[in-house]
């Protein structure tokens, strides 16, 4: 496996878990808005930041993967 292709693998991966803990994070804020608890900072920041980061991530993969396909 080159470099890169393990450099691609590592940031899906890590995109794919920020995207999970970023949709937690919405149901948690949802369940705590309705029970009327306050809500963490962290858990509004990861809901508010994870998604896009999420996304951005998975832009640079799939970026990464059609340069590595035209230099092939």
């Amino acid at each position: 496996m080159s470099a890169s292709s393990l450099t691609l693998s590592i940031v899906s991966r890590v995109a794919i878990v920020i995207a999970v803990l970023s949709a937690l994070s919405l149901v948690a804020t949802l369940v705590l808005y309705f029970q009327q608890i306050a809500i963490p900072r962290a858990v509004m920041a990861l809901g508010v930041w994870g998604l896009p980061v999420a996304f951005l991530l998975a832009a640079v993969v799939v970026i990464g993967n059609i340069i590595k396909r035209r230099n092939t």
